[in-house]
């Protein structure tokens, strides 16, 4: 466009030149299209008869006013929509540009005070210039709600006219549509439920089977399954000859088999899956017995030709059923440990009373023999007698209340740099006496010199321990006792050759209260290798036991960091 529309000059140059205005302003209302000019801010600059008409206004209400704040009718939906059309409409252009925006519902009232009703609206933008060269918008407004309510019109025309046009053909395949239907109905109930239907080819190995087969399995829609990708790569190894057994039987009896496995998807996701399987009544059996170069499946004498079936997920049951199977192992195991706890309980009680009762005894005993005899020779020996008595007495509730400080955490070391071979030799010569005594020979010549930071006394009490454990069980051949380096560590070693230890209670022998051997048990309280054992964790170590069975000897090594 070469000249504006409209020329705000024009008004000015008014009273100088009346024709001229009144020719300029004639013109533009009596446009028979609605127009709207508007400044560079896009405020109304002035607005014709015809639109003026067309939305129901006054001219005084909307010029000056900014074309977003006029007519707001519309929902908050629609003004927020009207906002942005006009902004995408008087978006920067060049001069004489003309812009047709896209229709847009903004729905006003057809006399401007009565209801709101559908309305369509498509804007013409023209960028004009005025004389001083400033910017104007001239918007031709069109008011299109007929024209889009006739072509809505004609669109259901002629869906009309389409849908009478396909309705013999919609007769003719109703019946087929309705299979299909109750067909995917079908598919959609078994998806529902997580099932899987299928049928097996036995002679080609080939799966004809619905999509969530395919899911239950882990694979797309598209995958093909067969019989050997079936077992050799979706199965669980675990479970598959057990599969493979149910398929078997299903190709060779009428009567349904049904197996449960377990598959892994593809993102490591573990399922497990029912299958049932029957051969279908009346089919065919293979008569011959040579199979088909190149054929997946392998035939049978008297096997079906198919197999068909249903596959189920049943992963929360099976791991309800393995939850419940762990948790009655568990409860066993806990059973059993509480009675066996119970038992070496009652067997702790009956060892403390025979164990107190002997040295008691001998104690009594003595004491009574004190009383009534003035003899020197019997009263040395008497006073020998109730201080051995008495000595062991003491070890013994020394080990019953190292045991309850254990038991509750009390118990402290107080680690200092000590010589671990020099500690082993001088335990080993103070109870040299009683092993030599019994008839067992004690080797400690191979003990080297190694620092380690810990409490003496309970070290002691650890070599002690063993020592005595090893004389209670050897009644004849050696004890050895050795102290040696192993890198960062010390090693302490305590050999014997006496009744040794089987090997299903190499590991139960560190238990509290627990002793081996049954009614034949030593004497003790069971309770010197536990504390040997929680001793030396105390201390950073570890003690195990080595034996080659019984009668063979057995021998104790402990082992704790060095002192740097």
């Amino acid at each position: 466009m070469s000249e504006p529309l409209f020329d705000p000059e024009s008004i000015e140059s008014a009273e100088s030149e009346p024709a001229a205005a009144f020719d300029v302003a004639d013109i533009f209302e009596a446009l028979p299209d609605a127009w709207l000019i508007l400044d560079a801010d896009a405020n109304v600059v002035a607005a014709n008869r015809a639109y003026l008409t067309l939305v129901s206004c006054e001219r005084e209400v909307i010029v000056g006013q900014s074309v977003y704040a006029i007519n707001q009718a519309g929902s908050a939906t629609q003004r927020e929509a009207r906002r942005q059309w006009l902004e995408s409409l008087l978006a920067q252009g060049a001069p004489g540009e003309s812009r047709l925006a896209p229709p847009l519902r903004y729905d006003l009232a057809l006399d401007g005070v009565g209801p709101l009703v559908p309305r369509y609206w498509q804007v013409r933008a023209t960028l004009m210039r005025t004389a001083r060269g400033e910017p104007l918008y001239g918007l031709c407004v069109h008011d299109i709600t007929e024209r889009m309510e006739e072509e809505a019109r004609e669109q259901r025309e002629r869906a009309k006219l389409r849908s009478q046009a396909r309705l013999r053909q919609v007769l003719v395949d109703e019946a087929n549509e309705q299979l299909r239907m109750q067909q995917e109905q079908l598919q959609h109930a078994l998806a529902f439920a997580s099932v899987g239907a299928w049928e097996l080819q036995t002679r080609t190995g080939v799966f004809t089977c619905t999509e969530q087969f395919k899911t239950l399995l882990g694979l797309p829609g598209a995958a093909t399954i067969t019989e050997r990708r079936l077992f050799e790569e979706l199965i669980d190894e675990a479970s598959r000859e057990r599969v493979r057994s149910a398929f078997d039987a299903a190709r060779h009896t009428d009567m349904p088999v049904e197996v449960d496995f377990r598959v892994t998807w593809p993102n490591r996701q573990r399922r497990w899956i029912l299958l049932r399987a029957t051969r279908p009544r009346g089919i065919e059996t293979i008569e011959g017995t040579e199979g088909i170069d190149g054929i997946e499946g392998i035939e049978q004498p008297g096997a079906a030709v198919s197999i068909i079936g249903l596959a189920l997920d049943i992963s929360m049951r099976k791991e309800s059923e393995l939850e419940h199977q762990a948790a009655a192992v568990t409860e066993r195991a806990a059973r059993e440990r509480s009675e066996e706890a119970t038992r070496a309980m009652d067997h702790f009680v009956a060892a403390v009373s025979h164990e107190l009762r002997s040295p008691l005894g001998a104690i009594q005993s003595w004491a009574t023999l004190l009383q009534r005899s003035a003899d020197l020779a019997h009263m040395a020996r008497a006073g020998t007698v109730i201080e051995r008595n008495a000595r062991q007495l003491a070890l013994m509730v020394d080990d019953l209340l190292d045991s309850g400080a254990i038991a509750t955490g009390k118990l402290s070391i107080e680690p200092a740099p000590v010589d671990l071979g020099a500690l082993a030799g001088n335990i080993a010569e103070d109870m040299r006496m009683r092993i030599e005594e019994k008839g067992v020979r004690l080797i400690a010549d191979d003990l080297e010199s190694c620092i380690v930071m810990a409490d003496e006394k309970r070290l002691r009490q650890v070599i002690w321990n063993l020592v005595s454990n090893a004389l209670k069980f050897t009644e004849a051949g050696e004890i050895a006792v050795s102290v040696g380096v192993r890198g960062e560590q010390a090693e302490l070693r305590v050999r014997d050759t006496g009744r040794g230890i089987g090997a299903d209670v190499l590991e139960r022998i560190f238990e509290r209260f627990y002793q081996a051997g049954g009614s034949g048990r030593a004497s003790g309280l069971g309770l010197g290798l536990w504390l040997a054992r929680s001793i030396v964790r105390l201390h950073g170590g570890t003690i195990h036991a080595q034996s080659e069975g019984a009668g063979r000897g057995a021998t104790f090594v402990v082992v704790v960091p060095r002192y740097r």
